[in-house]
Protein backbone atom coordinates (compact mmCIF):
# COMPACT_ATOMS: atom_id res chain seq x y z
CA UNK A 1 0.00 0.00 0.00
CA UNK A 2 1.56 3.29 -1.15
CA UNK A 3 2.36 6.06 1.76
CA UNK A 4 -0.87 8.33 0.92
CA UNK A 5 -3.32 4.96 1.46
CA UNK A 6 -1.50 4.06 4.49
CA UNK A 7 -2.40 7.84 5.43
CA UNK A 8 -6.10 7.20 4.89
CA UNK A 9 -6.01 3.40 6.84
CA UNK A 10 -4.10 5.13 9.63
CA UNK A 11 -7.05 7.78 10.21
CA UNK A 12 -9.80 5.67 9.85
CA UNK A 13 -8.35 3.00 12.62
CA UNK A 14 -7.67 5.44 15.15
CA UNK A 15 -10.29 6.81 17.39
CA UNK A 16 -7.81 10.05 17.74
CA UNK A 17 -8.45 10.92 14.19
CA UNK A 18 -12.34 13.28 13.93
CA UNK A 19 -13.85 11.54 10.77
CA UNK A 20 -13.81 15.43 9.09
CA UNK A 21 -9.64 14.38 9.38
CA UNK A 22 -10.89 11.30 7.72
CA UNK A 23 -12.79 12.71 5.14
CA UNK A 24 -9.61 14.89 4.54
CA UNK A 25 -7.66 12.30 3.92
CA UNK A 26 -9.53 10.32 1.41
CA UNK A 27 -9.46 12.96 -1.53
CA UNK A 28 -5.36 13.82 -0.53
CA UNK A 29 -4.82 10.38 -1.49
CA UNK A 30 -6.98 9.97 -4.37
CA UNK A 31 -4.86 13.08 -5.92
CA UNK A 32 -1.91 11.77 -4.99
CA UNK A 33 -2.69 8.55 -6.83
CA UNK A 34 -4.52 9.87 -9.75
CA UNK A 35 -1.64 12.88 -10.80
CA UNK A 36 0.41 10.32 -11.55
CA UNK A 37 -1.35 9.74 -14.53
CA UNK A 38 -0.67 11.99 -17.69
CA UNK A 39 -3.88 14.00 -17.14
CA UNK A 40 -2.56 17.30 -19.52
CA UNK A 41 -1.94 14.53 -22.22
CA UNK A 42 -5.41 13.18 -22.04
CA UNK A 43 -7.03 16.68 -21.93
CA UNK A 44 -4.79 17.50 -24.89
CA UNK A 45 -6.10 14.31 -27.08
CA UNK A 46 -9.78 14.43 -26.08
CA UNK A 47 -10.11 18.32 -27.00
CA UNK A 48 -7.80 18.32 -30.35
CA UNK A 49 -9.99 18.17 -33.83
CA UNK A 50 -10.48 15.70 -35.40
CA UNK A 51 -12.78 14.11 -38.26
CA UNK A 52 -11.91 10.29 -37.19
CA UNK A 53 -13.20 9.83 -33.91
CA UNK A 54 -11.43 6.11 -33.78
CA UNK A 55 -8.00 8.38 -34.30
CA UNK A 56 -9.01 10.02 -31.00
CA UNK A 57 -8.89 6.09 -29.30
CA UNK A 58 -6.01 5.11 -30.87
CA UNK A 59 -3.78 8.12 -29.98
CA UNK A 60 -5.20 7.33 -26.04
CA UNK A 61 -3.97 3.58 -26.59
CA UNK A 62 -0.32 5.23 -28.08
CA UNK A 63 -0.44 7.07 -24.54
CA UNK A 64 -1.15 3.86 -22.56
CA UNK A 65 2.08 2.46 -24.18
CA UNK A 66 4.17 5.43 -22.70
CA UNK A 67 2.67 5.53 -19.52
CA UNK A 68 2.95 2.20 -17.38
CA UNK A 69 1.30 2.50 -13.73
CA UNK A 70 -1.65 1.46 -13.21
CA UNK A 71 -3.33 4.84 -12.01
CA UNK A 72 -2.13 6.15 -15.64
CA UNK A 73 -3.27 3.02 -17.53
CA UNK A 74 -6.72 3.40 -15.39
CA UNK A 75 -7.23 7.15 -15.86
CA UNK A 76 -6.27 6.44 -20.11
CA UNK A 77 -9.10 3.52 -20.02
CA UNK A 78 -11.78 6.13 -18.82
CA UNK A 79 -11.19 8.22 -21.33
CA UNK A 80 -11.18 5.80 -24.27
CA UNK A 81 -14.33 4.34 -22.64
CA UNK A 82 -16.00 8.14 -22.74
CA UNK A 83 -13.93 8.77 -25.96
CA UNK A 84 -16.25 5.68 -26.97
CA UNK A 85 -18.90 7.06 -25.80
CA UNK A 86 -18.72 10.33 -27.96
CA UNK A 87 -17.18 12.82 -25.06
CA UNK A 88 -15.17 14.79 -26.00
CA UNK A 89 -13.47 18.40 -25.19
CA UNK A 90 -13.55 19.04 -21.13
CA UNK A 91 -16.60 17.10 -20.90
CA UNK A 92 -15.11 13.69 -22.14
CA UNK A 93 -12.14 14.53 -20.12
CA UNK A 94 -14.03 15.53 -16.77
CA UNK A 95 -16.25 12.33 -17.49
CA UNK A 96 -12.99 9.98 -17.76
CA UNK A 97 -11.22 11.55 -14.53
CA UNK A 98 -14.32 11.32 -12.48
CA UNK A 99 -14.92 7.71 -13.18
CA UNK A 100 -11.23 7.02 -12.98
CA UNK A 101 -11.66 8.46 -9.32
CA UNK A 102 -14.65 6.70 -8.80
CA UNK A 103 -13.06 3.29 -9.29
CA UNK A 104 -9.92 4.38 -7.51
CA UNK A 105 -12.21 5.17 -4.93
CA UNK A 106 -13.77 1.67 -4.78
CA UNK A 107 -10.55 -0.43 -4.85
CA UNK A 108 -8.53 1.54 -2.49
CA UNK A 109 -11.39 1.39 -0.16
CA UNK A 110 -11.98 -2.25 -0.42
CA UNK A 111 -7.86 -2.93 -0.27
CA UNK A 112 -7.88 -0.99 3.05
CA UNK A 113 -10.71 -3.00 4.55
CA UNK A 114 -10.05 -6.61 2.99
CA UNK A 115 -6.13 -5.42 5.06
CA UNK A 116 -8.02 -4.99 8.30
CA UNK A 117 -10.38 -7.77 7.94
CA UNK A 118 -7.04 -10.26 7.72
CA UNK A 119 -4.73 -8.33 10.06
CA UNK A 120 -7.21 -7.16 13.05
CA UNK A 121 -10.31 -8.24 14.76
CA UNK A 122 -13.97 -8.32 12.98
CA UNK A 123 -14.59 -4.96 15.40
CA UNK A 124 -11.85 -3.73 14.05
CA UNK A 125 -12.33 -4.24 10.41
CA UNK A 126 -16.18 -2.75 10.93
CA UNK A 127 -14.97 0.38 12.64
CA UNK A 128 -12.44 1.29 10.00
CA UNK A 129 -14.80 -0.01 7.45
CA UNK A 130 -17.85 2.76 8.86
CA UNK A 131 -15.49 5.49 9.08
CA UNK A 132 -14.36 5.01 5.22
CA UNK A 133 -17.65 4.71 4.24
CA UNK A 134 -18.65 7.95 5.77
CA UNK A 135 -15.96 9.57 4.41
CA UNK A 136 -16.42 8.05 0.67
CA UNK A 137 -19.95 9.75 1.05
CA UNK A 138 -18.76 13.12 1.99
CA UNK A 139 -16.52 12.61 -1.73
CA UNK A 140 -17.52 14.52 -4.57
CA UNK A 141 -15.89 12.95 -7.49
CA UNK A 142 -16.99 15.24 -10.25
CA UNK A 143 -15.75 18.31 -7.85
CA UNK A 144 -12.38 16.45 -6.93
CA UNK A 145 -12.22 15.93 -11.30
CA UNK A 146 -12.80 19.66 -11.83
CA UNK A 147 -10.55 20.82 -9.15
CA UNK A 148 -7.80 19.06 -11.02
CA UNK A 149 -8.87 20.34 -14.40
CA UNK A 150 -9.02 23.86 -12.97
CA UNK A 151 -5.32 24.94 -13.75
CA UNK A 152 -4.05 24.51 -17.23
CA UNK A 153 -0.90 21.74 -15.80
CA UNK A 154 -2.39 19.72 -13.18
CA UNK A 155 -0.39 19.95 -10.17
CA UNK A 156 2.54 17.98 -9.17
CA UNK A 157 2.02 14.62 -7.18
CA UNK A 158 4.83 15.98 -4.87
CA UNK A 159 2.65 19.40 -4.51
CA UNK A 160 -0.51 17.65 -2.70
CA UNK A 161 0.21 17.11 1.19
CA UNK A 162 -1.84 16.19 3.83
CA UNK A 163 -2.37 18.61 6.85
CA UNK A 164 -0.69 17.45 9.76
CA UNK A 165 -1.74 18.59 13.20
CA UNK A 166 1.84 18.42 15.24
CA UNK A 167 0.85 21.34 18.25
CA UNK A 168 -0.37 20.76 21.91
CA UNK A 169 -3.38 22.73 20.41
CA UNK A 170 -4.04 20.89 17.54
CA UNK A 171 -4.98 17.54 19.69
CA UNK A 172 -8.40 15.43 18.99
CA UNK A 173 -11.29 17.24 20.53
CA UNK A 174 -11.81 16.92 24.24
Amino acid sequence: MRRHWKDLAERSAKAAFSPDQVSEALPHALKKEILSAPIKEIRDIMGGDTLFPELRIERLDALRQAHRSAAATHVIDCAIAAAASGLTGEAGTHAALQNALQDTTCNALRGIEEHYQREATSRSAGYVRTRLDAASQQLDCGALARDLLAPATPPSPRSVTLPRQSGVDEGPPL
